[in-house]
């Protein structure tokens, strides 16, 4: 079972974050740039940071769609955990530690050292760089993401547990029930100060996201209901557009608290409304773009992995060059037209990345088998 829109989601969540991200190196590269013309397209572009929660959706109806498959096929489907975090490990890991090493060749190139120690290095190479703020963001900033991933994976056992015992919609209940209590206590100040913005990224703090998207797999297989309501595009752009309106509140004391569980919620309804779309035609059919898109999503993690240090890798000269007035533009304009030109040679990089790197993974991640043998459980779909 493979969803092409699914596909075309992750080349839009892929593409927002590059353009985000090149956003961001724009207005690193030049001086004030809020008091300048098109300081306003940036922050247009800085929205696409949004693809990350689309992402973690994602990923958990990704991961969660072989067991609710075999599920629906009367095979119960209890994973064979070792087989599944070897996948995982063949899956990501090799690739990510091949983007590493990428990233700190162009920093070495381009900049001349490293923006962290060793210790920092190290701390990304085994994924445990976001529980310090002095390495958070090591030698490649967005692979925070994955680090969350890593840790929403070692907690997937328990979601599939709590769906197994407690059916779907009770189990997803228990998991907001414990997002929302750790994140309403990160507002008390238990954590000390100097941990206090990473704590907001551990896995606690985003699971009900994953969730979500483990429920819309048993939903995709039609384990459990979704009112025909929910799976209209108008009520995922609703949601989308009140998780947006909200995004103003969050001055208010607490309202960060529910800020990614809003955004979850809002996704999931898109990712629905997406499957839906599916299900009533035909699945290649689309437009020219629709298939562009789809085509970035099948290599939308290699993308991922290696735009920020290419972008990071083009800073010094686009700074030189806006600082010149290129074009005779604005420092700000240049910088942004300078950044998004380099978009092209990112996705390239990225498909011959996916190609000669991640692809060979994946096919070693495959022969590990795609369902394990089941034993059968009940319950795992009612609630």
């Amino acid at each position: 079972m493979h969803f092409k829109r699914i596909d075309q989601l992750r080349g839009v969540a892929a593409l927002a974050v590059v353009l985000c991200h090149a956003a961001v190196s724009a207005e690193a590269v030049v001086v004030a740039p809020a008091q300048q013309s098109w300081h306003w397209a940036a922050c247009l572009l800085g929205w696409g940071y949004l693809g990350v929660p689309l992402f973690f959706v994602i990923s958990g109806l990704c991961i969660h769609l072989p067991s609710a498959r075999a599920l629906a096929a009367g095979r119960g489907a209890r994973p064979d955990w070792p087989r599944f975090f070897q996948r995982r490990f063949w899956r990501l890991y090799p690739a990510y530690l091949a983007a590493l090493v990428v990233a700190g060749g162009l920093l070495l190139v381009s900049r001349e050292e490293f923006p962290v120690g060793w210790r920092g290095v190290l701390a990304q190479v085994f994924l445990v760089h976001t529980f310090s703020p002095t390495t958070f963001e090591g030698l490649n900033p967005p692979a925070w993401t994955l680090a969350v991933e890593a840790q929403l994976y070692l907690a997937y056992p328990l979601v599939w547990a709590l769906f197994a015992r407690l059916g779907g919609w009770r189990g997803l209940g228990v998991v907001l029930m414990v997002t929302l209590l750790f994140r309403t206590s990160l507002n008390f100040g238990w954590v000390p100060a100097q941990f206090g913005s990473v704590a907001w990224e551990l896995f606690l703090a985003r699971w009900f996201e994953w969730a979500l998207g483990a429920l819309v797999a048993l939903w995709a297989v039609g384990l459990v209901p979704l009112p025909r309501l929910a799976r209209a595009p108008g009520s995922a752009a609703l949601g989308l557009a009140l998780a947006v309106r909200a995004e103003w509140e969050m001055w208010r004391p607490g309202w960060y608290t529910v800020k990614e569980p809003l955004y979850g919620v809002a996704f999931a309804l898109v990712v629905v409304a997406t499957l839906e779309r599916e299900r009533t035609s035909k699945p290649t059919a689309g437009t020219v773009l629709g298939r562009r898109l789809a085509d970035v999503g099948v290599y939308s993690y290699s993308l991922y992995l290696l735009h920020r240090p290419i972008q990071f890798a083009f800073e010094p000269v686009v700074g030189r060059w806006a600082a010149a007035g290129f074009l005779g533009l604005q420092p700000l304009t240049a910088s942004l037209l300078l950044m998004t030109a380099t978009t092209p040679v990112v996705l390239l990089a990225a498909r011959l990345f996916h190609r000669y790197c991640e692809a060979p993974c994946v096919a070693i991640a495959q022969r590990g088998g795609r369902v394990p043998q089941p034993e059968v459980v009940r319950g795992h779909a009612s609630g």
